[in-house]
């Protein structure tokens, strides 16, 4: 078998970006990040933590309540939401301005006297928010 030489000039040589299975690549010039898409458990938690955050802002805004309310919280619904919501109940509490928050089991929670209560989804995973305004501790 014989040996050749060729000299590659860069015109002759195109260089192709793909990412790996499981991962995005951006580029921008010469600089280039991959990231990958696997979402954990823990991950997948915090975003269903953050997701009833906002469905409990909505219910909030929903019950003509003030940005500077305090309320007292019930969630009931999927066992995988009320999991990730008391994983990361202190963050709940403090953007939810909740003073009280409880968890119930099955898949409704009971209005409040003088308070309101809303079923929603989260990623097709049943949730029920009851809440009522409340005083400061």
């Amino acid at each position: 078998m014989s040996r050749r030489e060729h000299t590659l000039s860069a015109e002759g040589v195109v260089l192709t970006m793909r990412a790996p299975e499981g991962y995005t690549v951006e580029r921008e010039d010469a600089h280039a990040v991959a990231l990958d898409l696997a979402i954990d458990e823990d991950l997948r938690r915090e975003g269903h933590a953050r997701e009833v955050v906002h469905a409990v802002q909505n219910a909030r805004r929903n019950a003509g309540l003030q940005v500077e309310d305090r309320i007292g919280l019930t969630l009931s619904g999927d066992p995988s939401l009320l999991e990730a919501a008391r994983a990361h109940s202190d963050y709940l509490r403090r953007e939810t301005l909740a003073v009280r928050l409880e968890f119930r089991e099955g898949t409704t929670a009971a209005k409040p006297p003088g308070g309101c209560s809303q079923n929603t989804e989260i990623d097709g995973l049943a949730l029920t928010i009851a809440l009522q305004r409340t005083e400061r501790p």
